[in-house]
């Protein structure tokens, strides 16, 4: 494996690689930077150092290259083998085959790689590993397979120190947070679940005289020519797992919007008709809207199209109720913002058709919504066009936008509208593989393969997509980029407008938060790299306090644990939801099928406090998941009310 890279690094890119050691660092440098490019030289150097002794090492051991999408496994493995003179680079993700022989890297999804942990073991255990990056390391704050991964290297190196396994850390950003106090938290996190000793990154001078040129000082925002709807929910109390209650709460106190209003009323109208074709055959109807998962709407909606006799009112009544589900779901989810979205998916999927039997108080409302104009779809457009013309046939776009709906939505709008098709715009959308935007339209891994290739080759020049392509996607051409929707955080701004990596490229920001605009995202990342150049990982907050933090945060979710009958019903998604609200970490050690024709599994849940491992058994792999999360809840109500008192 001897033999040097075809391209040569950049004098900032050698700083940052022969300042890793053989210590476990975070290195954070800016969107097209070249992180992989360091960990890969990294891996290469030390592979030369060590060429003869590992070609000696029957067993040799291999570097973990982990990844947060499937889409980005085949372009780092491609990095990778392009680099690196010699390598043996396997890839692994849901959906192919898992690597039969022995490999020096193994880019993997952080997912994938745990189930291979689980069912084959003897090629993928820790023992087989010298060093295990983390593309897009920031995930590690999250309730993420990475989280797991991390925690399992740290527990693994405590009991294997001879065989200890070296962390690297990649990312454009750290942390989603916002406040000195809460950046200094998620970084202390980070260091302590990635066992982190030193944090490296460029400055913005050494990246420029290394001959990298800054591209996100050029966003273009918009003074909003649309307007937002008077009386939507305010950015202030929008808390995502209160979306439904607080869309339920402003219904009973008469607080939505008109439009949200009417969509609702059209909804409860096609249920009423469902009501009464139900007694009419004695039967009897249940609305799903109370049911929190939003999506299971829908769901209900087609499962009950599918049963229903073909043909009959009551099938043609169900698929039309399936379209207006999804229809509210857009206006509670975009806290009743995104009007002309919903309008459009209506159009689209026959939402005003009337059968000619519909009851006269359906009718009325259906007549009421058609009325809807908004003017931010145009404003998209002529966006779209302006660039169109700047760039001429170069013209490569990305759109983004926050839902998988309005990604389906608007480039369906796109390739419809007869003035975009005048300009030779093609558009295409990119969600999670293996997702669904509804029960009726699914994206499978074919599909989100195809539509980057196309836009790779130019067969289509705007790609409309959800977040699935903000970390890592690699193409070149892209020279536009549009957000849609406004920025959550430092993360997104650093990623989203990291795709366009032309000196000419242009970026624009089509809605900002108010609490939140692209000034304030700006400071805050400013801040961020300043408390992260002076960051000490040696210095971080003391092992007391991260004790008396995860006590406080036990504490305050307890109320959960006490919940008996969820407990009881969905002790699984009970459990995961204690884990993330106390930043613990929940691992399925093992699933196995013994030869009685049961399922056993064993879970562990782990902080800084305790690990409690639960066991359960079952004739479904579900059910010995089920039996094993009990478990655990027990224990730690059981614990909880020694040390609580309750």
């Amino acid at each position: 494996m001897s033999g040097s890279p075809k391209m040569q690094l950049r004098e900032y890119q050698n700083a940052v690689v022969e300042a890793i050691g053989h210590e476990n660092v975070i290195i954070k440098m800016q969107t097209g930077s070249g992180k992989t490019f360091v960990a890969a030289e990294f891996i290469r150097r030390v592979k030369q150092n060590n060429e003869d002794e590992l070609e000696l090492e029957p067993n040799r051991r291999a570097v973990l290259f982990l990844v947060p999408a499937c889409d980005l496994v085949a372009q780092q493995k491609k990095a990778l083998k392009e680099w690196i003179k010699d390598v043996d680079v396997a890839e692994y993700m849901g959906g192919i085959s898992s690597p039969t022989k022995r490999f020096d890297v193994l880019v993997s999804t952080p997912q994938a790689f745990l189930k291979l942990q689980q069912t084959e073991v003897s090629l993928f255990s820790w023992h087989n590993y010298w060093l295990c990056v983390f593309d897009e390391v920031h995930h590690v704050l999250k309730q993420h397979p990475y989280r797991i991964i991390a925690h399992s290297i740290k527990e693994w190196n405590e009991r294997n120190q001879d065989r200890s396994i070296q962390t690297i850390g990649l990312s454009a950003s750290l942390t989603y947070a916002v406040g000195p106090k809460e950046v200094q938290s998620a970084l202390r996190s980070l260091c302590y679940d990635l066992s982190v000793t030193k944090m490296i990154s460029p400055t913005q001078e050494e990246l420029i005289s290394g001959g990298y040129i800054p591209n996100d000082g050029n966003i273009e925002t918009m003074q909003k020519p649309w307007e937002v709807p008077d009386g939507v929910v305010a950015e202030a109390d929008r808390k995502p797992h209160l979306v439904h209650q607080t869309f339920m709460d402003r219904i009973q106190n008469n607080s939505v919007t008109p439009f949200a209003l009417m969509v609702y009323e059209v909804v409860r109208a096609i249920e009423n008709e469902i009501e009464n074709e139900c007694k009419a055959h004695e039967e009897t109807f249940v609305s799903p809207l109370g049911n929190k998962k939003l999506n299971s709407w829908e769901d209900y909606a087609h499962r009950m199209k599918n049963l229903s006799v073909i043909g009959s009112p009551m099938q043609l009544l169900f698929q039309f109720l399936e379209v207006w589900y999804v229809a509210l779901r857009i206006v509670v989810q975009s806290w009743e913002e995104e009007q002309q979205l919903v309008w459009l998916w209506l159009i689209f999927h026959g939402g005003f058709h009337t059968h000619g039997w519909y009851g006269p108080r359906l009718e009325e409302s259906l007549c009421n919504l058609k009325k809807l104009h908004s003017d931010k779809l145009e404003t998209l457009k002529r966006t779209l066009i302006e660039k169109r013309k700047l760039k001429g046939v170069s013209f490569r776009c990305i759109v983004f936008v926050t839902q998988r709906i309005a990604a389906y939505i608007l480039a369906e709008h796109l390739n419809r509208d007869a003035v975009c098709k005048e300009y030779g715009m093609r558009a295409g959308f990119v969600a999670a593989r293996k997702s669904k935007i509804t029960p009726s339209i699914k994206v499978t891994s074919g599909d989100a393969t195809r539509c980057i290739e196309q836009f790779r080759s130019g067969d289509i020049n705007i790609l409309v997509a959800t977040a699935v392509i903000e970390e890592g996607f690699d193409v070149p051409e892209a020279n536009v980029v549009i957000s849609f929707d406004h920025l959550k955080d430092t993360v997104e701004l650093a990623q989203r407008f990291g795709r366009a990596r032309q000196t000419t490229s242009y970026l624009t920001l089509m809605s900002e938060r108010r609490d939140r605009p692209l000034s304030a995202l700006r400071d805050v990342k400013r801040q961020q790299d300043c408390i992260i150049k002076d960051f000490d990982p040696s210095k971080s907050e003391n092992f007391a306090r991260q004790q008396q933090s995860v006590k406080d945060r036990q504490c305050a979710a307890f109320s959960i644990l006490l919940d008996t009958d969820r407990c009881e019903s969905s002790p699984l998604e009970i459990l995961n939801m204690y884990a993330a609200k106390t930043k613990a970490v929940v691992k399925i050690e093992y699933i196995e099928f013994g030869s009685d024709k049961i399922f056993r599994c064993k879970i562990s849940f782990l902080n800084l406090l305790m690990t409690i491992e639960g066991k359960g058994k079952g004739k479904s792999k579900k059910q010995s998941q089920h039996h094993a999360a009990a478990s655990i809840l027990n224990q730690l109500r059981d614990r909880g009310r020694k040390e609580y008192g309750l």
